[in-house]
């Protein structure tokens, strides 16, 4: 048995995906985080950067219930017990540099930022509050008036202009 809040694995987390008025994302109803166990039985803290959500971001501290689907249980999002700082953006790459994805995402990374990939040109872009906010929001501006990438909003915990 593992010991709860021991920090050595992860549980996948389902939250639903509130459609925007023209019903995207088609394909999807559910995102699945994954969450780090914390003392509390139903509590855990988000590892992964959301792609579709706009109420979590990584590092958040989230509460759950436990929710039957086709037969099995999962652990459904039920609420933020405390947001941890963390914004969150969301990009689409339109003017890929050579060995792009990698090479931007290696660029963010460098930057201190968390970052996932989808489809080779869509990114969740994690901004911890530990780095310098009001230059990662004027660069990822900078690059987006550019034409490099299309930028949206998720979660803002933060926003400096």
């Amino acid at each position: 048995m593992i010991e709860r809040g021991s920090g050595d694995y992860f549980v996948e987390v389902w939250f639903p995906i509130e459609k925007d008025e023209d019903g995207y994302p088609e394909s999807k109803t559910w995102e699945q985080l994954l969450g780090r166990p914390t003392q509390q039985v139903d509590q855990f803290i988000l590892e992964s950067v959301p792609f579709y959500l706009k109420t979590v971001s990584r590092g958040d501290l989230i509460k759950t219930k436990t929710t039957e689907i086709d037969g099995g249980e999962i652990f459904e999002f039920g609420g933020v017990v405390e947001h941890g700082g963390h914004n969150t953006y969301r990009l689409l790459l339109k003017e890929k540099r050579p060995n792009d994805p990698t090479s931007t995402i290696d660029e963010l990374v460098e930057k201190g930022l968390a970052v996932e990939e989808e489809n080779g040109n869509f990114l969740a872009v994690d901004v911890p509050p530990s780095v310098d906010q009001l230059a990662i929001d004027q660069y990822l501006a900078a690059e987006s008036n550019s034409g490099r990438w299309e930028m949206q909003d998720g979660y803002l915990h933060n926003i400096k202009t």
